[in-house]
């Protein structure tokens, strides 16, 4: 069928449906413009007589939609997977390899890419990898957590095990005064010539007692004995001292009197 076309007083035509149909795309026909063609009793407007084209996708699912006519309408990109879903999950990894300090950026960028996902109505992809990525993000900030008070409670702990065996020692010790103040009783008032003869004499009868808390580990650590010679009748005269200050620089030293204590390694005598 054959289109006349009426523009601003002008007459343009015979035209075929197709070219009228372009020269509306293009612009240089108006919708408004008057059109006839035989069979109609008057003319009418373009728009009515041959209706724009609607948009319509190529089947090939390229994403570009064309008019009838073959001229592109519109065209959608498409955006693959999410680069922030991408660098979540790679943080997340991360999260092994440093300790749980990955953990901050593999949570952020799990977030704000499951967001943009969310909101690209299925042009992004990379859901489940922006999960994993939060997920072991998540779990970094327990790693942290748990390194932290690690670090807290190591110290802690270290310190309370040290003062326990400190105890211990001060403990053996006082009971070696003890023992060496039964053996002067029994020497005229002096204290043995060595530590052994406590054990000897049986004024010990654990030979342990004669050796150093071994739970405190020091290397060359033992007893120093200063009590040859002493009299029970010497107040405050230091009989047993430690070889070597233990880890926190302390030493432990016992009188003659019978007390026991713990010094500083600087000061003790």
């Amino acid at each position: 069928m054959q289109y006349h076309v009426a523009q601003n007083g002008i007459k343009i035509g015979p035209l075929e449906k197709e070219e009228v149909l372009r020269l509306l795309i293009a612009g240089e026909l108006k919708p408004n413009d008057l059109g006839w063609h035989e069979g109609l009793a008057e003319w009418e407007p373009l728009s009515k007589l041959i209706p724009p084209p609607q948009p319509q996708a190529v089947p090939s699912g390229s994403g570009v939609f064309v008019s009838p006519g073959g001229q592109p309408a519109m065209a959608v990109a498409p955006q693959g997977t999410s680069g922030l879903a991408i660098a979540s999950l790679v943080f997340g990894i991360l999260v092994f390899l440093t300790f749980g300090l990955a953990g901050l950026p593999a949570v952020i960028l799990g977030h704000i890419g499951l967001s943009k996902i969310n909101k690209s109505n299925g042009a992004l992809k990379g859901r489940g990898m922006a999960i994993a990525g939060l997920v072991m993000g998540y779990l970094g900030f327990g790693l942290t957590f748990i390194a932290i008070l690690a670090s807290l409670a190591v110290p802690a702990f270290t310190s309370v095990q040290s003062k326990g065996n400190q105890m211990k020692a001060v403990n053996n010790a006082r009971q070696l005064v003890l023992a060496m103040r039964q053996y002067s009783a029994d020497h005229d008032g002096s204290f043995p010539p060595t530590l052994e003869s406590l054990y000897e004499e049986q004024y010990v009868t654990d030979r342990r007692l004669l050796e150093f808390p071994a739970a405190m580990d020091v290397p060359g650590q033992g007893w120093e004995y200063r009590g040859n010679g002493v009299k029970d009748t010497d107040s405050s005269t230091i009989v047993l001292i430690s070889k070597q200050p233990d880890r926190s620089k302390m030493k432990i030293v016992a009188r003659s009197d019978g007390s026991a204590s713990v010094e500083k390694a600087s000061t003790a005598p």
